[in-house]
């Protein structure tokens, strides 16, 4: 008897995929509603999925998986529970089980992809907002935080092209994005692709331990079922991450830490670690090492502490790689407090990992680890 493989079961909230079959894959349209107010609408518990996308473009988008006759209605809500009482957003939404079942969704390897959408909040017994659709507070507090813009292009920047979601970007270069987000600084997230001004088109995030995606929503069915393909490929977890380098500019009487994080860092699989004492040899030219070293590791991190701040050599170092930065125009120079100290004002507006505290040590290492990171297929 020949044995059939089983298909990835695909979970499109919000999202109707209208295209050609795609290949070992069975793709429902469900919402997010609690099964008994509407059984054929809603999605099986999440855990059952190998991938979730989620578009919470309006109440009904989540709640019952297809746009609905209030979408685009101001009261939406309010609508709604006049047309049925049971799809009172109180009675027909269980966030609590919902949000149970996608960490344990997480947690077996369900990949999970979040849609961009303009938030759309409602006074209903309190005011209400469709992010609640995402069921991580950590999603849906950055989707609060940024500032969504509705716009019309082809134009975009993929700032990771090796990532496997790019192949989806082109795809929106083709066909056209509609939707780009302002994000809040502070916030740990790698952006895959992006405006000319800036603005972000894809994010990937960290929920649970778990890698997931925050993406500007397909415009059409190709875009859709590449999104499809790539989030069935790409792995959530366990996969073998790639890192950029980075030159840790110090001073000597902070060599101790400085030896800690270096070895911290070669254990997470930071294997380009430059050190200038190590690295800068007698009658060698300082502003060619530096140079040289930023292009090597791409990151330079300043250890800060009342000693370095005074030391002539960092401040000659901390100049060079600023003078890159605003060349570049791109994020180089990462402050790393080691101790309290009075910041040098050009660094302020930075957020700086904060090594201060006696158990913040791993907290801000996990933070520095996720600027490096560099996703490869």
């Amino acid at each position: 008897m020949t044995s059939q493989t089983k298909k990835q079961r695909v979970l499109l909230v919000g999202l109707e995929y209208n295209g050609p079959s795609l290949r070992k894959t069975a793709i429902e349209t469900r919402g997010l509603c609690r099964p008994r107010i509407a059984a054929s609408e809603a999605a099986a518990p999440l855990y059952d999925y190998d991938a979730i996308i989620i578009n919470p473009a309006s109440y009904c988008h989540f709640l019952f998986g297809r746009r609905g006759p209030h979408s685009e209605s101001e009261k939406e809500l309010w609508d709604l529970k006049r047309e049925n009482e049971e799809h009172d957003l109180d009675t027909a939404f269980d966030r609590l089980e919902r949000s149970g079942e996608l960490k344990a969704a997480l947690e077996r390897g369900t990949r999970v992809v979040f849609v961009m959408a303009a938030e759309k909040k409602i006074h209903f017994f309190g005011w209400r907002s469709p992010y609640l659709a995402y069921l991580s507070n950590g999603v849906e507090a950055l989707a609060a935080k940024t500032k969504f813009t509705i716009k019309k292009s082809t134009t975009l920047t993929i700032d990771r092209p090796t990532h496997p979601f790019a192949s989806y970007f082109r795809q929106l270069g083709v066909d056209g994005w509609t939707l780009c987000g302002s994000l809040p600084e502070g916030e740990d997230y790698l952006i895959l692709a992006s405006t000319p001004d800036k603005k972000a088109l894809g994010l990937e995030i960290q929920i649970d331990g778990a890698r997931s995606w925050l993406v500007s929503p397909p415009s059409s069915n190709a875009a859709l079922g590449v999104l499809i393909n790539v989030t069935l490929k790409t792995r959530s977890e366990g996969e073998q991450l790639h890192y950029h380098g980075i030159f840790l500019s110090h001073t000597r009487e902070d060599k101790k830490f400085v030896d800690r994080l270096k070895v911290a860092l070669y254990e997470r699989g930071v294997e380009d670690v430059w050190v200038d004492e190590a690295e800068i040899m007698v009658g060698d030219s300082l502003q060619k090492k530096i140079e040289d070293a930023i292009t090597k590791t791409r990151y330079f991190g300043v250890v800060l502490s009342p000693r370095s701040v005074q030391s002539r050599w960092v401040r000659k170092e901390l100049e060079l790689a600023m003078q890159r930065e605003l060349e570049t125009d791109s994020v180089i120079v990462l402050p790393l407090l080691f101790e309290k100290c009075e910041i040098p004002p050009f660094l302020k507006p930075k957020v700086y990992a904060d090594f201060t505290s006696p158990g913040g040590f791993a907290k801000s290492l996990d933070n520095l680890i996720r600027r490096l990171a560099l996703t490869d297929t």
